[in-house]
């Protein structure tokens, strides 16, 4: 398994798609603070209020936020399409399969992708944080009141936080892969899966007045309205989603977690069972 994974980074980790996809992160960051340096060091600095301790950690956790928005999931799904659909254009699964067990193979690819990606956002929020650190010495001064055991639990929770929209993302995008075999249709779907889930609200809202009681089942039953609950409870508080009178959908973080997993779970179940079944000669 190991070599599998191996192989699987080896292969990917120059490949185009990997640098206009993930290695993107750190490299636009790194040009923004380079940029905003270069301008610091030019610009005449006057003293401004002193920031919350407590504010600046937060502002500094903003990155996070970028691989759970929609261009963001949209770089993931399109990374992902690449990395499993991929091996069909390049008709590469016939070289590769017969000195691995299918399961492995897939498998890879999910640690790779996932691993790629986790290793670019933490690049990307530690070249942020250096910046913010190389800023403090021209005139932008850290707040009395900042830890670094503050700052580290903050980016903490943040980027676990960010995980599952992230691992959804992979687990759709590479079922619709090997279900479609195309990159395009695959990043096509994947798209039109993020589209649905923020308009989902406003669809449940719209047709609650026609069949109440099968939207108010699918509302609890489809991840759509789960995603964006632990989204909101990470920022405090749960989602309370108001379909009509008398009628408000509201979970808790552990109950609308479970859900979410189990669509993922679902997800990488069926990506395995129809790569084992698939004729690839």
């Amino acid at each position: 398994m190991l070599d599998a994974v191996l192989a699987e980074a080896l292969k990917l980790r120059r490949h185009r798609a990997t640098w206009m996809m993930v290695w993107i992160y750190p490299i636009v960051i790194t040009a923004i603070i380079a940029c905003v340096l270069v301008y610091g060091a030019f610009k005449a600095h006057a003293p401004g209020a002193a920031e919350p301790a407590a504010e600046w950690i937060r502002e500094g956790t903003i990155l996070w936020n970028v691989p759970t928005s929609a261009p963001g999931r949209f770089l993931t799904a399109g990374f992902t399409a690449v990395v499993f659909a991929g091996e069909y254009g390049w008709n590469t699964w016939k070289l590769i399969i017969p000195a691995r067990a299918r399961w492995q193979l897939i498998a890879a690819k999910w640690v790779v992708a996932l691993g790629f990606l986790i290793l670019a956002y933490v690049a990307a929020d530690l070249i942020s944080l250096l910046g913010s650190w190389l800023g403090s010495f021209q005139g932008d001064s850290i707040p009395a009141g900042v830890t670094l055991a503050g700052v580290l639990e903050a980016h903490w929770h943040a980027g676990v936080q960010a995980l599952v929209p992230v691992v959804y993302t992979i687990a759709f995008a590479g079922l619709f892969a090997i279900l479609t075999q195309s990159i395009l249709a695959t990043v096509i779907l994947s798209i039109a899966l993020v589209v649905i889930e923020g308009l989902w609200p406003l669809i449940g809202l719209f047709l609650h007045q026609y069949v109440p009681a099968l939207i108010e089942g699918l509302v609890k039953v489809l991840p759509f309205y789960h995603l964006a609950n632990l989204h909101a409870w990470s920022k405090g508080a749960g989602l309370a989603l108001p379909l009509g009178p008398g009628a408000i959908i509201s979970f808790s973080w552990g109950m609308s977690f479970a859900v979410v997993s189990a669509w993922i779970l679902a997800a990488l179940a069926g990506t395995q069972l129809r790569f084992l079944r698939q004729d690839l000669n």
